[in-house]
């Protein structure tokens, strides 16, 4: 009996539902939907399902912005609408504060607010349905959800969408004429449907012929316009074009030039040159653009220039001074050097409007040449490790030779001058990897590496040479002028002003500072002699070269007592292949000298002076670390006598080098043995020598 009731309850509430919800639509034929739920079972409505365990209602409608109902579902695409949402619990009552979500295909239909909203007392609900644009197209379904006392009841609605026609009427251009850099407004008004289209709803493409559109793509606005601005570019007769849904219009405008605003200064190609007879550029292109208000370049104008200075005869190579503009608005002019180093600026200026002007920045014009006072060598180090003589000798080790040259003014010769050096031992080879015993100047200066290896000197006979093994001279000399004293400040030579003559240039091998054309090793006896570099035929002579300005630069009576603007400039100096080990005092070839060895200066209880040479009376290395330890000496009563060196490196020197050895505990008269180390990149080795203590 109860399953029978229930039952039969069961079916009650069933065809009470059904009818309810076809009585109950709320919104007659107007395109509203309803539902209903029942505690078993399924009902279907206008092809929507819904299963829920209690009974209650959403009803849909679509309005428009009275709220008057809209007959078939065709959303507008230009007015609005809305579909509203009316829910009921379970007793056929409103519900207020009911959530609602509708939910639909975004790239068809617009919801807003798309996040939900509580019905308000009349259990109704508003959300504003459009397309989601112009061109959307079909049918789109809404689904609807809410929840009444806790139970989900959901609903559905189609909607056909169908896509707007887009006109463009004329469009409106202000101003019509302008000057080339002003800025025209564009706008066209858009019709959607037959109305004025809605805010945001078409995007209208601008494009001109003439300058850059910005927007490119603008949206009409809420009186249904859509605007641009164009930043004009060139000048001449010019149209823009508004694109829309398939339609376009066109109009036309005009831009004309701009006035000249005046003359801008470009730049100076070289930014310095070599005053005439140098090895360096002589010319420079100056450049100026004609520019108008709005800094484009302007044709065809022509511009005169001069100059601020016309020192030692700086002129425009001979060219007009007058020269007009090209298309790119620039204007050149050629200036070229005098004789005299200077500073000088290129005026310009408008030839109808001689007011318009401008200067070029300042133009350096330099000597150029190499001189023979401001040609310096130096080395990184002049005592490396090499070795010479019969022992101790190493391939490979560098130092760095670097040649800086600068004219008469003390101003860096050009970049790209030419050095060439040559050597007496070893090989000079350039740093680049180019494997050249030259090098190329830049920037005041440049750098070669003399390499240690054979050969390896061994000592000139000649009288006054240097007798010691192992030491190398390293001659560099490049085209220049030889010095003088400019009496008259003119900065150029002239006869009769003090100068430094030179004659042929040498490799002064045995540091004799005297030119010895042949002469035999030392050591071994074999042949040998220094050798001369030519100079241009104009600049030798048979003349005595100056004792004071030229010892070891010139070979004796080949000056031609003539200053010559164009010879060979030189510099030489004297590097050492040094041994790793300190020679003792009995360990030396007899033409060394006595004053190279090694040796004891001074001694007292207190400290020593010692020498320190090589077994070829030259200095250590000098990256030689030493130390000295006393190996043998009587005891004191205080204690083992002992002994520190008072600085412990060598330094660069082309010398023996003399060090201080502090003693401490050690008594007088006694013989006081030392061992002396020396420490290389390649080990250590250990020198011993005594002395009797005063």
């Amino acid at each position: 009996m109860n399953m029978f009731s229930s039952s039969v309850k069961s079916t009650f509430a069933l065809i009470f539902s059904l009818i309810l919800a076809s009585c109950g639509g709320g919104g007659g034929s107007a395109g509203s939907t309803g539902s209903t739920s029942s505690t078993s079972g399924t009902s279907t409505f206008s092809g929507s399902t819904t299963t829920t365990s209690t009974t209650a209602s959403v009803t849909l409608t679509l309005v428009d912005q009275t709220g008057n109902v809209i007959s078939g579902r065709t959303l507008s695409q230009t007015q609005q609408q809305f579909l509203k949402v009316v829910v009921k619990d379970t007793k056929g009552a409103v519900a207020p504060l009911s959530t609602v979500k509708v939910t639909a295909d975004d790239k068809l239909l617009t919801v807003t607010p798309s996040g939900g909203l509580l019905t308000d007392n009349l259990g109704v609900a508003l959300f504003r349905v459009a397309p989601a644009s112009v061109t959307s197209s079909g049918v789109v379904t809404v689904d609807v959800a809410s929840t009444v006392n806790a139970v989900a009841v959901t609903q559905t609605i189609d909607l056909q969408i169908n896509p707007g026609t887009i006109e463009l009427g004329t469009l409106t251009l202000n101003p019509t004429v302008l000057q080339r850099g002003q800025s025209l407004n564009v706008s066209a008004s858009v019709l959607l449907n037959g109305f004025a289209a809605t805010s945001n709803s078409v995007s209208v493409v601008f494009s001109s012929t003439c300058g850059a559109v910005s927007p490119t793509s603008a949206l009409a606005d809420s009186v249904g316009k859509a605007s641009a601005v164009v930043q004009t570019t060139i000048q001449g007769d010019c149209s823009v074009t508004a694109t829309a849904g398939g339609n376009s219009v066109s109009s036309t405008y005009r831009v004309t030039a701009p006035p000249i605003a005046g003359l801008q200064f470009v730049k100076a190609s070289p930014t310095t040159i070599y005053q005439i007879g140098s090895t360096g550029a002589n010319t420079s292109i100056v450049q100026f653009m004609v520019i108008d208000t709005v800094g484009g370049p302007v044709s065809g104008i022509p511009v005169t220039a001069a100059l601020s200075n016309l020192d030692g005869g700086i002129n425009f190579c001979n060219s007009p001074s007058t020269a007009t503009s090209g298309a790119d608005g620039i204007v050149a002019f050629s200036v070229c050097a005098g004789t005299l180093p200077t500073n000088v600026q290129v005026k310009a200026s408008l030839v109808d409007t001689p007011s318009v002007t401008t200067s070029s920045n300042i133009l350096t014009i330099q000597t150029g040449l190499p001189t023979q006072r401001f040609f310096s060598l130096s080395a990184s180090q002049f005592n490396f490790y090499v070795g010479a003589g019969f022992t101790d000798k190493i391939d490979g080790n560098k130092v760095d030779i670097t040649l800086r040259a600068a004219d008469r003014q003390g101003n860096p010769v050009p970049n790209g001058t030419p050095i060439t050096f040559v050597t007496e031992g070893g090989q000079i080879n350039t740093t680049d990897g180019k494997n050249l015993s030259s090098c190329l100047i830049n920037d005041g200066g440049c750098t070669v590496k003399l390499i240690g290896q054979n050969y390896r000197p061994w000592g000139s006979s000649a009288t006054g040479g240097e007798v010691r093994p192992g030491r190398v001279t390293v001659l560099a000399y490049a085209d220049g002028e030889e010095s003088f004293i400019d009496g008259n400040n003119n900065n150029r030579y002239d006869v009769g002003e003090l100068f430094e003559d030179l004659g042929t240039p040498y490799l002064d091998k045995d540091e004799s500072r005297a030119f010895a054309s042949t002469y035999t090793n030392l050591v071994v006896g074999t042949n040998d002699g220094e050798v001369t570099y030519p100079i241009p035929a104009s600049a030798s002579g048979t003349s005595s070269c100056p004792a004071n300005s030229n010892v070891g630069l010139s070979v004796e009576n080949t000056c031609n007592a003539k200053w010559d603007g164009l010879t060979k400039v030189r510099g030489s100096l004297t590097i050492v292949f040094s041994g790793g080990e300190v020679c003792p005092p009995s360990g030396y070839d007899t033409s060394i000298p006595s004053s190279k060895r090694t040796q004891i200066i001074s001694a007292s209880r207190d400290a020593v002076r010692v020498q320190l040479a090589d077994c070829n009376g030259n200095p250590l290395p000098a990256d030689a670390v030493i130390a000295v330890v006393v190996s043998q000496a009587p005891a004191t009563p205080d204690g083992q006598c002992a002994a520190t060196f008072s600085g412990t490196n060598i330094g660069s020197t082309t010398e023996p080098t003399q060090h201080g050895i502090i003693l401490t505990k050690c008594n007088g008269g006694e013989t006081v043995s030392f061992n002396v180390t020396v420490t290389l990149g390649s080990g250590t080795k250990i020198t011993g020598f005594g002395v009797v203590l005063p």
